[in-house]
């Protein structure tokens, strides 16, 4: 066998190496994955690679590692001069290169660092990838800047050359409500910290009026928008529409028209957007499969919407529940689930105060998760075999009599049987009953089979405790495991 040097030699010789007797086609596949810079750096290997850039199909700039200091604006005026130098080469290539040189995906990363005063610069680029090219996937993250809250206007000539455009995504830019949208064949958008040009008063919401351009949307993200500020019921329509989620998105007395919709992802933020989602219509989205809500501040009108929405909702196959806020009066905001086609469930309750979650009826349930304290009383009953993971939030409490009889009714509303479960704690103690306890309790996880433990104690005079303790738990056990340990 050479050695490797030999072996590298090889490879490299002159400019007949293996990477560079592979055809353009794949050359171009592969720097695509590549930031553009790297890209360039390329055609210095040799003569083989001088034009290969020209032709990479993606651009991709970022300035993220430019930090403020002393030097900072000297380096993003380093950053704006390099791009600008690339698309005047990239023009020139155009005539140089043979075959396609066609652009098809864009990407501009440059929070923080936006400068007024070169904002002719980034409309001339985008001006540039959207005419003569078919571009595909355009995602722009400009932001702020660092002088005040101004942000990049998208101009006119972007929005009207994209009709082959599939994929979209706006990270700090501003709409301009006057202009129209138009993208017959974007499947994927997104949208965050987007703000509007109040141009023209009375318009229509800029977002609702960016969906209507967009006749074959599928997946649709919005984050960080204060959305319907005013007075009146909104509707947000699409027949297209099968993935939605509003992330931080304050919402007001809004309709969802989206009957082939699938898919929901609501997050909001309890201390700012407290129960906004019960504020949502969606009586007419009833094919949802998959429901995750998340950071929710529970009140009672918001509890009655969330088991509306799962109870009109017969084919929902996938639950996330994340609480971050239960009010004083929890007794009033009791959970409720009943879905027939429900497979997997996860909840976590961030919150120290006791919430209650009642699984009536889910006989298709074939896996639980949850995370929170054992103040948390969950119930509940399923015909099938069970898997799961319960990762138990401790709070500094004492192992004392307390501790043990609270865990031992937590695990006792369980009335399931289980196959699997991964059971996560802090330390040992946490699940080593005193002998006392054994002695007058029934063993709260009878049917178990498989049992996973995961703690952050690794205390070796304390494991065969542990064991013995955990077989009075779930005296059906066939394996057990322990900080991924195989006892048996």
């Amino acid at each position: 066998m050479a050695s490797s040097s030999s072996s590298t030699s090889s490879i490299m010789v002159g400019g007949d190496d293996r990477i560079s007797n592979l055809p353009d086609s794949i050359i171009n596949d592969i720097l695509s994955f590549l930031p553009t810079q790297d890209v360039v750096r390329t055609c210095v290997l040799s003569k083989r690679w001088k034009l290969i850039w020209y032709s990479v199909p993606t651009i991709f700039f970022s300035n993220k590692n430019i930090v403020f200091g002393i030097e900072w604006e000297n380096e993003q005026e380093k950053f704006y001069n390099y791009v600008e130098k690339y698309f005047k080469q990239r023009k020139k290539g155009m005539h140089r290169v043979l075959g396609s040189s066609c652009i098809t995906s864009f990407k501009l990363e440059m929070k923080g660092f936006y400068q007024i005063s070169n904002a002719h610069l980034i409309n001339k680029w985008l001006a540039f990838i959207v005419k003569k090219n078919k571009i595909k996937e355009i995602s722009l993250s400009i932001g702020k800047s660092n002088r005040g809250y101004y942000y990049h206007c998208l101009p006119k000539v972007f929005l009207n050359n994209t009709k082959f455009l599939t994929n979209l995504e706006l990270c700090g830019v501003m709409l301009d409500k006057s202009h129209s949208f138009n993208f017959p064949l974007l499947k994927t958008l997104s949208l965050e910290n987007i703000k509007t040009s109040y141009t023209v008063k009375y318009e229509p919401n800029v977002v609702f009026k960016f969906l209507l351009g967009c006749p074959s949307l599928e997946k649709f993200r919005l984050c960080w928008y204060g959305l319907l500020l005013i007075d009146g019921m909104h509707r947000l329509r699409s027949l297209s529409l099968k993935n939605l989620e509003l992330v931080y998105t304050y919402v007001k007395d809004l309709q969802i028209d989206a009957i082939n919709l699938e898919s929901l992802v609501l997050t909001s933020n309890s201390s700012i957007f407290s129960n906004s989602f019960a504020n949502i219509n969606l009586s007419t989205c009833n094919k949802i499969k998959v429901l995750s809500m998340n950071d929710l501040s529970i009140t009672h009108v918001g509890v009655m919407a969330l088991n509306s929405l799962i109870s009109n909702n017969p084919l929902l196959e996938n639950l996330t529940l994340s609480i971050m806020n239960v009010p004083c009066y929890y007794d009033e905001c009791h959970l409720k689930i009943s879905s027939q086609h429900l497979k997997s469930f996860y909840f976590k309750n961030c919150y120290s105060r006791e919430a209650k979650v009642t699984i009536e009826s889910a006989p298709e349930l074939e896996y639980f998760c949850y995370e929170g304290t054992i103040d948390t009383i969950i119930s509940i009953e399923s015909s099938n075999l069970l898997s799961g993971k319960m990762a138990i939030y401790e709070d500094c409490r004492d192992y004392d009599a307390e501790w043990y009889i609270d865990m031992l009714n937590f695990l006792s509303n369980f009335n399931c049987s289980w196959n699997t479960l991964s059971l996560h704690v802090k330390e040992f103690e946490a699940l080593i009953w005193p002998e006392k306890f054994k002695r007058v309790c029934y063993s709260p996880l009878l049917n178990l089979k498989h049992l996973r433990v995961i703690t952050k104690d690794s205390n070796p005079e304390r494991m065969s405790d542990l064991k013995n303790s955990l077989m009075w738990i779930s005296p059906s056990l066939e394996t057990l495991s322990i900080n991924k340990m195989q006892i048996f």
